[in-house]
């Protein structure tokens, strides 16, 4: 627990639930997949789905790969576990009560940022989607993580471009999410969330790609 100067208990921090969210987010995406896996910007994702739905040799299918399954269900749970793992005492008030939500949002975002490494060696960032699908779903109403992945997936193959995706999906969680949530922090972590990969995208000045199999 955490406590004040006057000795009244403002926190209690789950510790075991905090270090089953850190295992889960923690991980990198890239850790659960093979030395068989290239990484792709989104015309050669696009191109090679297209042409694997037309091949008769599919020895494995793309939705097999771990992070289109298992990435949304890393993410739903890590999202769980950290935003559960403060709770608020009855004692808090103010900034004390806020703060829980604070701190489970700040390492939600240093998993996020987890997730988009391990290609900075080739100037490329890996597009967390399924994770940040995850995400969405544990954080916000299903009207507005529904909205969103659905607009956001959309506008990524309309446009064949991953950052678009990212921006429209952005946009219409905050839209809609206003008028369901009106002002509230878990939606602008939710947003910070999906944002986070395009900035970080941009600072580094890499690509972003997505882990297919050969």
């Amino acid at each position: 627990m955490i406590r004040t100067g006057l000795n009244a208990k403002i926190m209690t921090i789950h510790w075991v639930v905090f270090l089953a969210g850190a295992f889960f987010g923690f991980l990198p995406g890239f850790r659960l997949l093979n030395t068989e896996c290239r990484y792709l910007v989104f015309d050669d994702l696009w191109t090679k789905l297209r042409e694997t739905e037309k091949s008769q040799q599919r020895r494995r299918k793309w939705w097999k790969l771990p992070l289109v399954w298992i990435d949304p269900v890393r993410g739903y749970v890590t999202a769980n576990l950290l935003m559960q793992a403060f709770e608020a005492s009855p004692e808090a008030k103010a900034f004390g009560r806020l703060l829980p939500t604070l701190l489970g949002g700040s390492f939600l975002l240093i998993s996020v940022f987890i997730q988009t490494c391990g290609r900075r060696d080739v100037r490329e960032s890996i597009s967390p989607a399924g994770f940040l699908a995850g995400v969405l779903v544990a954080m916000l109403p299903p009207t507005v993580s529904g909205a969103a992945i659905i607009i956001g997936a959309a506008t990524a193959i309309a446009m064949r471009n991953y950052i678009a995706g990212y921006a429209l999906a952005m946009i219409t969680m905050a839209g809609i999410g206003y008028v369901f949530m009106g002002i509230s922090v878990s939606l602008a972590i939710a947003v910070a969330a999906v944002g986070l990969p395009v900035l970080l995208n941009w600072l580094r000045g890499t690509h972003m790609v997505t882990p297919v199999r050969c």
